[in-house]
């Protein structure tokens, strides 16, 4: 039957001076289970010897799974630094009066908790009941848990898993679960062989060495314990709600009051709280309010985040959810935050109409899972509040603000949103950063709209679009007023729809190299393409299902290029465009969108002929700014653009290019180009289709990739954005 030993330790002191154990976030707290073996089998030492029975129980215990750990708040002191004397005498000749000369400074910085709450660690078993009894047994003999002031005590139990779950589900603190990999030292096989070892060799460190005549001290280090390592994961704990009248319809609120909305919300909470429990009333206003809150409770604070309404373009963004978002940290019981958001109407003012709606609890968190998936760009559905210089106000018609000026604001708005993400705690870089006052979404408020009835400057208040190097978890909440509803952003999913391959292509010479190379990767990634009866869709062969060419009205198969936008002979890079992005008129399915990102990332190795084989390949989404997306109004050919029908007698072939550009790009979807530049332009003796190198300008910025013409399924016709307008 399933079994856990569970070993609750207690501290004489509400305090914990122990280093960092892995925990980063959380400063050292809680011990990790290498800190507290090593604890146990200080305390069954009996001397330099180990008793057989305890040596087999402890062998037992190093080779269970990681252990859960469930352990009270704790709130990071103030470092001190203290000087004491280092354990080297002998360097001043062993005279104590010199004893000044070997002080060094240690960094003391503990950790504040509840000491009347334990620290649980719990491990599950399925064999091993006498080592697990073993095991309190030696539990009773700990005495110290950290450094040498982190005086402690231990009771050990063997419970049922479902006592186990039962005392979890009621315990006040965090519980952190083991997640896989990760950076808090854990005993394994092998740790208290280690352990002795180390002991012994720390009797050791000194010998007296003798050569000749003259004699003199060795000293050796001990070698360091063996311990693995496992990650410890504390998510937040979120409490769902939603704003109902007394006759059960939903009561929303417009998004604009976001502010005055989650204020009178979390006022009226503490207070029935602080009503409740007077003796903690300090706590519940420096948690839920923030009144009184420093620096080291921003990890404890609970976030109440307005859920608006998010679907389509045409859906009304009111408020209408509330989450409570509590983190692992927090010091107050999740039960009584559930009691206290129960039911509650927000602290209205008394120049304000009374609002109808209560909060209700439900386990329907759908609409808040929309805002906490993983993803690389955010969209803010309410404005940022950002500590920025205040801005220039327009005095009647006639002003304006130049150019210059706004791009001004614009940058310290970017700049105070970097500041933003790091006080968050979000570490991801971020690569793309746009602010603006209007909002993204079709039926979204203004920036400024959200400052009434609040403490923030319409002038602090941006809307922002951020895109980040690699997927950030949400809910992203970011800004001065992350706690006053303001600043909560929107995951937009981006599909890959451009790929490129970076290979070494010294052997690619000629032209005629580029479209035997490109023929190779055409049937690559038809190959990866088929399905289980053998056959390949439309979008990577450009055949219908009986095998003739596709002859719709768009382009619904892959574009493929050659690029060598560094200049460099030797190494290229294979570009792969779905469709979509290369004929705006064509359309993206779900399933297509998916079966390219499949096959494209399923491309590691390329076979292509005398040209070699290319292995170690990489899928790499191209990024905006890359001359490839851009986004940009010159464009520029990178390689020769063939027009789409032949060349008749007596026509020009200047104007015949600049014409059949501005109906490719209209056939296409793309706006019409202002401006059609020839660089150069040849045709055959007889005609045929012209071929020229062309410079385009459109009027507005436009997003790549950019691939026209008749060959442009095969390289041709590829544009790169021109370096100054990038």
């Amino acid at each position: 039957m399933s079994k856990s030993l569970l070993i609750a330790v207690r501290f004489h002191e509400g305090r914990y001076h122990g280093q960092q154990d892995g925990f980063a976030k959380s400063h050292g707290w809680p011990p990790s289970p290498a800190r507290l073996f090593q604890a146990l089998v200080a305390g069954a030492a009996q001397g330099a010897h180990l008793q057989p029975e305890d040596k087999q129980a402890l062998r037992w215990m190093e080779k269970l799974d990681p252990p859960q750990i469930a352990a009270p708040a704790a709130r990071r002191g103030r470092s001190v630094k203290i000087f004491v004397p280092n354990n080297d005498l002998d360097s001043v000749g062993g005279d104590p009066g010199r004893i000044s000369e070997i002080r060094v400074g240690k960094q003391w910085r503990p950790c504040f908790f509840d000491m009347r709450e334990p620290v649980l660690y719990v491990w599950d078993f399925e064999a091993g009941v006498a080592e697990a009894s073993r095991i309190c047994k030696i539990a009773k003999k700990l005495y110290q848990l950290g450094r040498t002031i982190d005086m402690a005590w231990a009771e050990g139990f063997i419970l049922n898993r479902q006592e186990t779950h039962e005392r979890l589900k009621v315990y006040s603190g965090a519980a952190r679960k083991p997640c896989g990999g990760g950076t808090t030292p854990i005993p394994h096989f092998g740790t208290l062989d280690s352990l002795v070892v180390r002991e012994q060799r720390k009797r050791e460190r000194l010998k007296t060495i003798v050569e000749g005549r003259k004699t003199h001290q060795l000293f050796s280090q001990p070698p360091k314990a063996s311990f693995g390592l496992a990650g410890y994961d504390t998510p937040a704990q979120r409490l769902y709600f939603e704003l109902r009248t007394p006759s059960g319809s939903f009561a929303p609120r417009p998004l604009d009051s976001a502010v005055s909305l989650i204020t009178g919300l979390r006022n009226a909470s503490a207070d029935r709280l602080s009503n409740a429990l007077p003796d903690k009333k300090a706590l519940f206003e420096r948690i839920i309010i923030g009144r009184g809150a420093g620096p080291a409770d921003l990890a404890q604070r609970i976030r109440l985040l307005p859920i608006p309404s998010i679907g389509t373009r045409h859906t009304d963004p009111s408020i209408r959810r509330i989450t409570v978002e509590i983190p692992g940290n927090c010091p107050v019981r999740i039960d009584d935050l559930q009691w206290a958001f129960t039911g509650i109407q927000p602290s209205e003012s008394p120049t304000e109409q009374v609002w109808p709606g209560r909060l209700v609890s439900t386990a329907d968190g759908r609409m808040t899972d929309r805002f906490v998936r993983s993803e690389k760009f955010f969209r803010s559905i309410t404005p940022l509040a950002l500590p920025t210089a205040p801005r220039r106000r327009l005095d009647g018609i006639q002003d304006e603000k130049r150019g210059e000026e706004r791009c001004r604001e614009e940058h310290k708005a970017v700049g105070a949103i970097m500041q933003a993400l790091r006080h968050a705690g979000i570490r991801v870089r971020a690569t793309d950063i746009l602010v603006q006052k209007e909002p993204f979404q079709q039926r979204g408020i203004r920036a400024e709209k959200f400052a009434k009835g609040s403490r923030f400057s319409k002038h602090a208040l941006w809307h922002a679009e951020i895109r980040f190097a690699e997927p950030v978890s949400g809910p992203l909440v970011i800004g001065d007023g992350r706690f006053c509803g303001l600043g909560l952003f929107e995951p937009i999913t981006k599909h890959v729809d451009t790929v490129t391959f970076s290979l070494d292509t010294a052997n690619v010479r000629t032209g005629q190299d580029q479209e035997a190379l490109i023929k190779h990767l055409r049937r690559a990634l038809m190959s990866l393409a088929r399905n289980d009866a053998g056959q390949i869709g439309r979008l990577f062969s450009g055949h219908e299902p009986n095998g003739s060419p596709a002859r719709s009205n768009v382009h619904e198969h892959v574009f493929l290029a050659v690029d060598n936008c560094g200049g460099d002979k030797k190494t290229s890079r294979l570009i792969v465009v779905a469709p979509w992005a290369c004929d705006r008129q064509s359309k993206a399915s779900v399933s297509k969108r998916r079966l390219f990102e499949q096959v494209t990332s399923a491309l590691t190795a390329l076979r292509a002929g005398h040209l070699g084989r290319f292995d170690n390949l990489v899928a790499t989404p191209v990024e905006y700014g890359d001359p490839l997306i851009g986004p940009a109004r010159w464009w520029i050919s990178k390689s020769p653009y063939v027009a789409t029908r032949n060349l008749k007698k007596r026509e020009d072939i200047a104007s015949i290019v600049k014409a059949d550009i501005t109906t490719e790009c209209v056939r296409r979807g793309l706006p019409k180009p202002t401006t059609v530049e020839i660089l150069e332009a040849h045709a055959g003796p007889r005609g045929g289709r012209p071929t020229a190198k062309v410079k385009i300008r459109f009027a507005v910025a436009l997003h790549g990739p950019l691939m026209l013409g008749r060959n442009s399924h095969t390289g041709g016709g590829l544009f790169h954005a021109h370096p100054q307008d990038v």
